[in-house]
């Protein structure tokens, strides 16, 4: 007889997606691995909480009455999940399917691995670079327990957060892999301020887990770490010392 697989409790952050919110939604029902669904609607200012409605009772929501930012949306999942493995899942994901959830479920749920990470790519574009920014995890809920007040205060430093305290443990990057190069819905009406804002917050909480590190380390990795976050946004390393310029010549 097959091992049964343990029941994972996915977690979709959601401000503002209105356009995609319901794909992702209808693939984890979809998903075997997949127990209980929680979206927590950020605040959204959007028709996102009334494209949720059609799923009341298959899932659980949470209205957060503002915006308080990606970190706390998923700490407040966390807390509600009944399941011993999380899946975390961006909203804004395009033609995700089932066999995309389980490559991540798989390796921690048959203790291969204590945190996975996809990477979401086509063909062409393949590019592992971009990883330890990527919303897609699956981890085990006692691991997330002791961190809750300290994801509660990232925004969207939450991944480098996740990357820092499970860094001694066992980490698989998952390829998952579209027939096309759009997997993901782009914001650009809102794409410059937004990608100050999470470049500053995922800056900011870099920051923060080097600094119990050697100096000579904090500077050996730091220019390292502004050209991987470079390519993970496509766009230039001059850019994103733009944006971070006061905080640079500090």
């Amino acid at each position: 007889m097959a091992k049964k697989l343990p029941l994972v409790t996915c977690i979709i952050p959601a401000y503002n997606e209105e356009k995609t919110i319901a794909g992702v939604v209808r693939t984890c029902l979809e998903t075997p691995e997949i127990g209980e669904v929680i979206v927590v609607n950020d605040g959204s200012e959007d028709n996102t909480l009334k494209k949720l409605q059609p799923w009341k009772g298959k899932v659980k929501i949470i209205d957060l009455p503002r915006n308080y930012g990606k970190g706390y949306a998923v700490a407040q999942g966390v807390k509600a999940a009944q399941n011993p493995l999380l899946l975390f899942l961006d909203a804004d994901l395009i033609d995700l399917k089932p066999h995309h959830l389980y490559s991540l479920i798989q390796p921690v749920s048959n203790n291969r691995a204590d945190m996975t990470v996809g990477v979401l790519f086509s063909s062409p574009t393949f590019n592992y670079i971009g990883w330890m920014f990527s919303g897609q995890r699956c981890l085990r809920k006692k691991d997330l327990t002791p961190l809750i007040k300290e994801i509660e205060k990232t925004n969207y430093g939450l991944e480098v957060l996740l990357n820092e305290k499970f860094k001694n443990k066992r980490i698989v990057v998952v390829p998952l892999i579209f027939p096309h190069n759009r997997y993901h819905l782009r914001k650009p009406a809102k794409q410059r301020d937004w990608m100050i804002s999470y470049v500053k917050e995922v800056w900011e909480v870099f920051q923060k887990t080097v600094s119990v590190k050697r100096l000579s380390y904090r500077e050996k990795i730091k220019s390292s770490f502004l050209h991987q976050l470079a390519s993970y946004l496509r766009v230039s390393y001059r850019r994103v010392r733009d944006y971070l310029l006061e905080e640079l010549e500090e």
